[in-house]
């Protein structure tokens, strides 16, 4: 009979059992981790490198890339970010990105700052980004800065699908999507309009111009979308733009102030002004 220990309790080798729930990173493959990186801002995601050997080197390959600066963000400047994303860019190595969200409030006109963040566009188009969102917010007082282009050069991607921006001064080059192949959705929010003269995309589904942008008081430019699914369309301020025909479009939500369209008054109306078409031609 095996000895008992005093007490009377036999002795055995106790086995710590895993505790639900508190599973490593490590049982997780990389495609996840990426994933779940791609949705934190830049510096949060660099300082996973600490919670283990695996997860030393993994933000250099996210898919996802968030540079937040300004309102409660980390980074309260162009200043102190510009360093830390032009080293990070570095170290990615040209890994390609799904998604890129660039967010960059109270910023100053600065134009050394400026040049920074087309720079940080052109490298991110490079890395073969399928999503970008530039949202900038200049501490002028107003929505948008008259002295901040997206680019003069257009866009050249054969991966961009969808492209939103907010806050910018957008000009011909800007707009001309023409290298962009694969390029379905664009959504502009309280961006500057007034120096456009035409906006061009073969492969465009979706456009949504919203949000208090400002558009010329002069000549409208024109919008070449003929595979446009659906549109929607704000004017708040100056003349909205003309559409060539879009013989697919599926849905349309428009809404122009006064003085925004054609208006012609009609004498056997009793003198109300009636809509002249002029915003969208034959054919849509």
């Amino acid at each position: 009979m095996p000895p008992r220990r005093r007490g009377g309790t036999r002795t055995s080798k106790r086995v710590a059992r895993p505790v639900a729930g508190g599973a490593s990173l490590d049982v997780l493959p990389d495609e996840v981790l990426h994933h779940v990186l791609s949705f934190l801002p830049a510096q949060e995601a660099v300082r996973t490198c600490v919670l283990g050997r695996r997860c030393r080197h993994l933000w250099k390959s996210a898919t996802g890339f968030r540079i937040l600066c300004g309102d409660e963000e980390e980074a309260e400047s162009m200043k102190e970010l510009q360093g830390f994303v032009e080293h990070l860019l570095l170290l990615r190595a040209g890994a390609p990105l799904d998604s890129c969200q660039i967010c960059l409030l109270d910023i100053e006109e600065d134009e050394d700052d400026m040049r920074r963040i087309r720079l940080w566009i052109r490298h991110v188009m490079l890395c073969k980004v399928r999503v970008l969102s530039l949202s900038t917010r200049f501490n002028n007082g107003g929505p948008w800065s008259e002295e901040f282009y997206l680019d003069e050069l257009p866009l050249l991607s054969q991966h961009l699908k969808r492209l939103e921006l907010r806050g910018q001064n957008l000009n011909d080059s800007s707009v001309d999507f023409s290298g962009c192949p694969a390029l379905e959705v664009l959504e502009i929010k309280q961006c500057g309009m007034l120096d456009l003269r035409k906006m061009v995309s073969q492969s465009l589904k979706v456009l949504s111009i919203t949000g208090r942008c400002e558009f010329t008081d002069g000549d409208r430019f024109h919008v070449y979308a003929p595979n446009l699914v659906s549109l929607r369309l704000e004017v708040w301020y100056g003349m909205a733009p003309i559409f060539s025909p879009m013989p697919s479009l599926v849905e349309a939500a428009v809404k122009i102030d006064y003085g925004g369209c054609d208006f012609f008054y009609d004498d056997t109306d009793e003198g109300f002004p009636s809509f002249h078409a002029s915003l969208f031609p034959e054919g849509i």
